[in-house]
């Protein structure tokens, strides 16, 4: 079963660094839509574009394997050589910031029940 919902103050030490972005990773398609904590999508989107190491939400001590691809989905190589690079996944990961933005963004524009505020 996928673990969803997880917040950062409930993250476990990671074993190793992972390749693959978390399950409820907001940078996943099938990501749970607004699930961004504090941040907007402006500020997830501009860490991302950004040179900063951005750590895993789920699992201490790894950096977030779903921003690594988006950045390379998006062609931001960072910098800093000690930033986490894996391979691109347009299928399983945003592939523009337009994308991340609207799935985000649409689901804070609703009420709890589905309808518009």
């Amino acid at each position: 079963m996928r673990r969803r919902l997880v917040s950062s103050n409930e993250a476990t030490p990671a074993k190793a660094q992972h390749v693959r972005p978390c399950d409820d990773c907001p940078w996943r398609r099938d990501s749970i839509a607004g699930w961004l904590g504090p941040g907007s999508p402006g500020a997830w989107l501009q860490a991302a574009h950004g040179d900063g190491r951005i750590n895993c939400h789920a699992l201490t001590g790894v950096q977030c394997a779903g921003a690594a691809i988006y950045r390379t989905n998006v062609c931001k190589r960072p910098r800093n050589p000690e930033l986490l690079l894996l391979a691109a996944n347009k299928r399983d990961v945003f592939a523009t910031p337009d994308e991340f933005r609207s799935h985000h963004v649409a689901s804070r524009s609703k009420g709890p029940n589905g309808e518009g505020v």
